[in-house]
């Protein structure tokens, strides 16, 4: 008997559950996986006209090219949202296989959290063209991205494994996350840079918004040439190790409750 689960975890039918997953993904929908690119396209078309053009917000210093500006905190950000959302609602969504066959519950968590991120990842195709339309040339400083995004992904990852449990015990949950990923989005440095808060309160802003340091250190290597903060990006760090050690150690001690619920 496994801690999470009633089989051990096995890597092969995680990838055999991801790709199920994608591919249940992409036949649920008419316009398949061509709604992943669309999506993040008008997203960003959206808020590069509200904010960009209406309210002003590309005339800023350092928030020329106002679309490339926010695809590069919005496609990110769609990564967290979506992977840590469809990785916690992964129990409901996969209640008959959890109650009709010994498969591993971190198994069936892991292939939804993956498959959200095979997703999200088509957004990065949109940043490209994004880039190559505003003249940002690909050059060495891109990977400075690498450690905003180990970070992005451990605090997503965390994020999914502590709700999953609760997404099931507590149903109302899922609607006050969807609000609180809202509300935080407006409230991390997606649509404005970090340099835009107040400096009597970035620094309290920065410690307590786990995102802060992840998207303004995934924006300045693309949109400006700049490594991350990393002052900034440490903080950002600290949170995900936390929320990923907590996570993950809530949803083995409550995950065979959780299923046993549905």
């Amino acid at each position: 008997m496994s801690a999470a689960g009633i089989a051990p975890l096995d890597w092969t039918v995680v990838w055999r559950l991801t790709a199920a997953n994608v591919a249940r993904r992409v036949t649920d929908r008419v316009l398949g996986a061509a709604w992943w690119l669309l999506d993040p396209l008008i997203l960003i078309g959206v808020y590069a006209l509200v904010f960009g053009t209406f309210l002003g917000f590309g005339r800023h210093p350092g928030q020329e090219a106002y679309p490339l500006f926010v695809a590069c905190a919005l496609v990110p950000w769609r990564w967290f949202s979506l992977a840590s959302s469809e990785g916690a609602a992964a129990f409901s969504r996969n209640a008959t296989v959890l109650s009709s066959i010994p498969v591993s519950r971190e198994a069936v968590f892991l292939s939804e959290w993956l498959a959200a991120t095979g997703q999200s990842l088509a957004g990065v195709a949109v940043l490209l063209v994004a880039m190559v339309v505003y003249g940002r040339p690909l050059t060495w400083n891109l990977v400075f991205l690498a450690p905003p995004l180990v970070v992005l992904g451990a605090l997503g990852l965390g994020v999914a494994y502590l709700l999953c449990p609760f997404f099931v015990m507590l149903p109302d949950l899922r609607d006050l996350y969807a609000a609180l990923l809202r509300l935080g989005w407006f409230l991390s440095p997606g649509l404005y840079p970090l340099a835009r808060v107040p400096e009597s309160a970035r620094g309290v802003y920065v410690a307590l918004n786990p995102l802060a340091g992840v998207l303004e250190g995934l924006r300045r290597p693309i949109h400006g040439g700049l490594p991350p903060d990393w002052h900034a990006l440490a903080w950002s760090a600290a949170w995900a190790a936390l929320v990923l050690a907590v996570g993950r150690a809530v949803f083995r001690r409550l995950s065979n409750d959780a299923v046993r619920m549905l």
